[in-house]
C-alpha cells in the first residue's frame, strides 16, 4: 500500500486479512485497516470468522499415520541412516 493515508475498500481488507492477523502490516496500513473495520460491520464479521477458522484448524492436530505406514517409514529411515556417507 502507499505511504499516504488511504481509505480501504472491503476487497482490500479481505486481501489483507492474513497480513493483518500475522502482524505484517506497516503501522500506516494497520491504522487504515482498523479504521475500515470501525465503520464496516461485514468486514469486522469476516475478520472474526477468519480468527475462528484459524483457531479451529489449529486445534485439530495432525493425524497419525496408519500403523503399517508408520512401520514402513521407520524401516526406511533406519536403512537410510545406516547408509555410508
Amino acid at each position: 500500500m502507499k505511504d499516504s493515508p488511504v481509505e480501504l475498500v472491503c476487497r482490500e481488507v479481505v486481501e489483507l486479512v492474513n497480513e493483518y492477523l500475522g502482524h505484517a502490516l506497516s503501522p500506516e496500513d494497520h491504522a487504515a485497516f482498523d479504521a475500515h473495520l470501525a465503520g464496516c460491520p461485514p468486514c469486522t464479521a469476516y475478520l472474526e470468522q477468519m480468527k475462528t477458522v484459524i483457531a479451529m484448524a489449529g486445534s485439530l492436530g495432525a493425524p497419525r499415520p496408519a500403523p503399517e505406514v508408520e512401520g514402513e517409514l521407520m524401516d526406511l529411515f533406519r536403512r537410510w541412516s545406516k547408509k555410508p556417507s
